[in-house]
């Protein structure tokens, strides 16, 4: 079990916005407000709140974005026999008896290399400690396959394989949560140093993949602008973490940090924003209006989305271990320590407010809530989340599910600080 050193950790690891550093994978969709811009504080998110909705975000969210799938098809994918969805150069490509290296596309004139260990780094074949040193760097990371994630990585390729083992192992808890699973496989992306982290969320000084600035407060984040997924025909934005493996302690919590990425993954993929980020390629942004629109057109609340990535990250019941319920307990802890449970209407309306410790706590007690809705036992509580499992089957319905969830939460929050030991 990771030991409760958690929130004294991500606070002395410099997971801070570093001085800004050019990313390939971040476009500058977002309008600056003037050559005298200031980068915004630390502590401050740039976007500011998001429960304001005005008319125009409140038309998205009540129509909500096209079935994805049927996006994928309008943009000229396929699904193939192995359920991935290919580009028509991709559908090309398989045509002509290219096989793949991870997700790297090779020629049947290449495939020898393969065969003696090498690995495809551009235009170039590569021994393994090569191709390590290749992929360290921003752009050009691994792209690993998994069964249910990919896995994007500057890594050295073993530890990358960890991350999307840790990924993978969250896949049946996010199913449970959401009631389905995404119609391809959701992106993860794993950096390598706190350093390279903090360069990648503070982008190239005018824009930032992270609209609200929440990668300050820990080790992991969704990436709103990190348009590499979306250009390759995935999901609006991407979960985000670092996995430092500079001593046991990173490692055991880069590991929760690789949980959490995966579980804001997989939300996007099921509810992702695909009207804000198709207006890219025709409006200029303004920060706080772009995150506004973003996070407006979801059709499920911020509560259940960043409650669910908590939940894989540090409240699954871990039938392997020692004490199956040890993480939970982990975890209320440090709601305990930090003044115990907010009021529910807090948590349900799950504000950012700027301040790191409040927000990550905020983050920690959504985790809670659904841990209450997947594993406390309370059959009525069971029979609205099912209603809202299969809301989210055929998109209908899902506010109405949703709030009839949260009622009966709030009807039983004797039980539920029971079940916490609060």
């Amino acid at each position: 079990m990771i030991a409760p050193l958690f929130f004294a950790l991500i606070h002395t690891q410099a997971f801070v916005h570093a001085a800004p550093a050019a990313s390939p994978t971040v476009a500058a969709f977002v309008q600056a407000k003037g050559d005298d811009k200031k980068k915004p504080k630390e502590k401050e998110p740039v976007g500011g709140k998001t429960d304001k909705v005005t008319d125009k975000t409140k038309d998205a969210k009540k129509e909500g974005p096209e079935d994805f799938e049927a996006v994928l098809i309008a943009r000229g994918l396929a699904k193939n026999a192995d359920g991935d969805w290919l580009s028509a150069d991709e559908q090309k490509k398989a045509k002509e008896g290219w096989t793949r290296q991870d997700l790297e596309w090779v020629a049947p004139t290449e495939v020898d290399n393969v065969a003696q260990g090498k690995w495809k780094c551009g235009d170039k074949w590569l021994s393994i400690d090569d191709a390590n040193a290749y992929h360290s760097k921003v752009g050009q990371w691994w792209r690993l396959r998994g069964k249910h994630f990919d896995i994007y990585s500057t890594c050295k390729r073993d530890v990358a394989l960890e991350a999307l083992k840790e990924a993978e192992s969250t896949a049946s808890h996010l199913e449970r949560i959401y009631g389905r699973t995404p119609p391809m496989r959701p992106i993860v992306l794993v950096l390598n140093s706190p350093e390279q982290y903090n360069a990648f969320a503070t982008g190239d000084g005018r824009s930032s993949p992270d609209l609200r600035g929440l990668s300050s407060i820990s080790g992991a984040f969704f990436a709103e602008l990190w348009t590499e997924p979306f250009d390759r025909g995935s999901y609006s934005g991407s979960g985000v973490c670092c996995f430092d493996t500079s001593s046991d302690d990173t490692w055991r919590y880069s590991r929760t940090y690789t949980r959490h990425a995966a579980g804001q993954s997989f939300g996007e993929a099921l509810d992702p924003s695909v009207t804000t980020m198709s207006s890219l390629t025709t409006k200029k942004w303004k920060g706080e209006e772009l995150a506004e629109a973003f996070w407006a057109e979801k059709k499920l609340p911020q509560w259940f989305r960043y409650g669910a990535a908590s939940y894989v990250e540090r409240y699954f019941i871990d039938p392997t271990a020692s004490d199956p319920k040890g993480m939970l307990k982990w975890a209320v802890t440090n709601i305990a320590n930090k003044g115990g449970l907010d009021p529910l209407k807090k948590v349900f309306g799950l504000e950012f407010a700027g301040d790191p410790q409040g927000d990550l706590k905020l983050m920690n007690e959504s985790g809670l809530l659904v841990a209450f809705v997947v594993d406390g036992g309370i059959k009525s509580i069971s029979d609205k989340h099912g209603a809202l499992r299969a809301a989210l089957k055929t998109g209908k319905n899902i506010e109405k599910t949703v709030a009839a969830l949260e009622e009966e939460i709030k009807k039983n929050e004797d039980k539920l600080r029971e079940f916490a030991g609060l």
